[in-house]
């Protein structure tokens, strides 16, 4: 028969008061960290992949418009040529600019909502100091003075990595939502085309 848990077992196994969602008693176990550094250079790669993508698929349409642009006469001279090279026209540039907004520089946006959704909520600096833009108007002390405190709280750490994370991790996903438009747009586009010639060489 197993013996009761005393009064003192009872009170570790209860979860600590007056701390907050990340707060632990030891140091984080090495998984955690290893966690950590798994998901920092997962978000990097996905980064890196992202960029590759659309900057494949702005090589491709911007080769396409311009070269359909320069030789829309001669294509319109082939038997539903016009209709093609409208149609690839207007998907291809579709696809670019999506892929555009894809690879552009995301440093405005990431700041912009970084604030609407940490800075709003968190108004302790030590709280979204590991974030980007969120620290800009800090001076150099108060900036100093915020990572002394989170260099020495524990909490501190793990929460700024995961709210950071959070936002990340949405901005991925808008990210690769425009690649995939893009990339649809252009099958689409081309799909279409070849379906055209093809009804019209019947």
């Amino acid at each position: 028969m197993e013996k009761p848990l005393d009064d003192s077992a009872t009170q570790e196994l209860r979860p600590e008061e007056n701390h907050e969602l990340f707060w632990t008693k030891k140091e984080p176990r090495k998984s955690l960290s290893t966690f950590f550094r798994n998901q920092n250079k997962l978000m990097v790669n996905m980064l890196n992949m992202m960029d590759r993508k659309a900057s494949m698929m702005i090589k491709i349409n911007s080769t396409l418009v311009s070269g359909i642009l320069v030789f829309f006469e001669h294509i319109s001279q082939i038997e539903g040529g016009k209709s093609i090279g409208v149609i690839v026209i207007v998907f291809s540039f579709v696809s670019l600019v999506t892929a555009i907004f894809a690879a552009r520089p995301p440093i405005t946006k990431f700041t912009r909502d970084f604030k609407k959704k940490i800075g709003s909520k968190y108004d302790v600096a030590a709280k979204k100091v590991f974030m980007v833009g969120l620290s800009s108007h800090l001076d150099l002390d108060a900036y100093e003075a915020s990572y002394n405190e989170l260099v020495n709280n524990q909490e501190l750490q793990i929460g700024n990595q995961i709210r950071t994370h959070f936002v990340f991790e949405s901005e991925l996903k808008k990210g690769f939502k425009m690649l995939e438009f893009s990339y649809n747009s252009f099958l689409v586009g081309f799909v279409l085309a070849v379906l055209i010639f093809l009804f019209n060489q019947l």
